[in-house]
């Protein structure tokens, strides 16, 4: 029963993620400012680093070790995968988050137990994650909008 309520609070929380990359185009995902000085599809490559882990530690069955320094991990595969584009981040990002899913699918149902270290790390690495980067992205985004208008000579 935890299994699949997780696996519901996954779905729910991708799902709200990818809902506010709809109204971007891959020029606006380019941008700096969406996170810091990272650009949506740095966001993009962010989340598709954490779920990666996420994976590796339920395939294993217990915690990956955290990262020495996140900081360094983080940009990292951010300059790893910088060359990609939007269209490429946006398959990659797809791709590991199927595995992750698939992953989930097939781990023991105790793995899921509320408090246990893998389970943060796959709340910490999913649902919290999309959350906290989806927020982000909207506040980001209304701005960049606005400010785009103001140049464009239009006011609203």
């Amino acid at each position: 029963m935890i299994k699949e309520q997780v696996r519901a609070a996954v779905d729910d929380a991708w799902r709200s993620f990818k809902r506010t990359l709809e109204p971007l185009t891959s020029e606006d995902m380019e941008v700096p400012g969406a996170c810091g000085d990272w650009s949506v599809k740095d966001v993009m490559t962010h989340i598709a680093a954490w779920e990666t882990r996420a994976t590796a530690s339920l395939i294993a069955g217990l915690p990956g070790p955290e990262p020495e320094h996140s900081d360094a991990f983080d940009e990292a595969e951010r300059q790893r995968y910088k060359d990609m584009d939007v269209a490429e981040t946006t398959t990659r990002l797809e791709a590991t988050h199927r595995a992750l899913r698939d992953a989930i699918d097939a781990s023991s149902p105790e793995l899921f137990t509320s408090g246990s270290p893998l389970r943060r790390e796959l709340d910490d690495g999913t649902v919290l994650h999309y959350d906290e980067h989806a927020d982000g992205i909207r506040v980001w985004y209304a701005l960049y909008r606005r400010t785009r208008a103001s140049s464009d000579g239009f006011s609203g």
